[in-house]
């Protein structure tokens, strides 16, 4: 299940998580949080979570930040210019991977809620110079009680008009393989699986890529007037996550 929009508003509970939670854990049905939000750790996410009374541990959050650090690893690179935060670049400073290197093989933007005008002009000019720009996700705003903020889509957008560049690749929702291999993991199927979220483009995407069941919440970025032009229905459309448990059949 997605987080932002979706269990939590900035330092609000949805109306209905807990409950929700709880519902899972007495069915026992294994459940993981996915987020896109590349401004937080995992570790800051169990701290946050922790904080709204949700237990649960760094192995049952989902990243679009580890997708690329799996990638660079993959590709044997160590030295990229990241445009995140301080959080964001210590998962990579852990993975051994320097963060503001002047000889990088990537830029790396993040969802940086510490954004300053000079790693915007750094980065600029270091895709200006041919280094290839890469993404954490590709969400346009991310939610809060007092309303949508820009997100990494958006600076895409700045990017892209500043320089001319788009991304050589976009990580995150609504690739498959951020969640894939949890089904390997509990050795199920697709079939077996249901994702929970409030975004048509990365939530419902990822489900329709996988493919798995989707139900969409309406407490974060999707209206139900958003739902008229999409070729795959969700399964399930609530106004928030405590109201599957009276709706859904699990």
């Amino acid at each position: 299940m997605d987080l932002d929009g979706t269990i939590y508003l900035g330092e609000n509970l949805i109306e209905g998580a807990h409950q929700f939670l709880d519902y899972l854990k007495v069915k026992r049905i294994h459940h993981y949080f996915l987020s896109n939000n590349s401004s937080r750790s995992k570790a800051d996410y169990v701290k946050k979570l922790s904080r709204l009374g949700i237990q649960t541990d760094a192995d049952h959050i989902l990243l679009s930040t580890d997708g690329v650090i799996e990638f660079l690893h993959d590709q044997g690179i160590k030295e990229v210019y990241v445009v995140g935060t301080h959080s964001m670049k210590d998962m990579f400073l852990e993975a051994g991977i320097q963060v503001a290197s002047p000889n990088p093989v990537y830029v790396v933007l993040g969802y940086d809620t510490e954004l300053t005008y000079e790693k915007l002009s750094t980065s600029a000019l270091f895709l200006q110079n041919n280094v290839p720009l890469i993404a954490t996700h590709p969400d346009l705003v991310c939610p809060t009680s007092k309303g949508p903020i820009p997100d990494v889509g958006a600076m895409l957008a700045l990017y892209e008009k500043a320089t001319g560049v788009k991304p050589e690749r976009i990580f995150g929702k609504p690739n498959p393989e951020m969640i894939t291999h949890v089904f390997k993991k509990h050795n199920v199927g697709p079939e077996d699986a249901v994702m929970i979220g409030d975004r048509i483009y990365t939530d419902m995407e990822l489900a329709n890529r996988v493919p798995c069941d989707f139900i969409l919440v309406l407490s974060g970025e999707a209206k139900r007037s958003d739902l008229q032009n999409v070729s795959h229905a969700p399964a399930l459309v609530v106004n928030t996550i405590g109201e599957i448990i009276s709706q859904a059949d699990l």
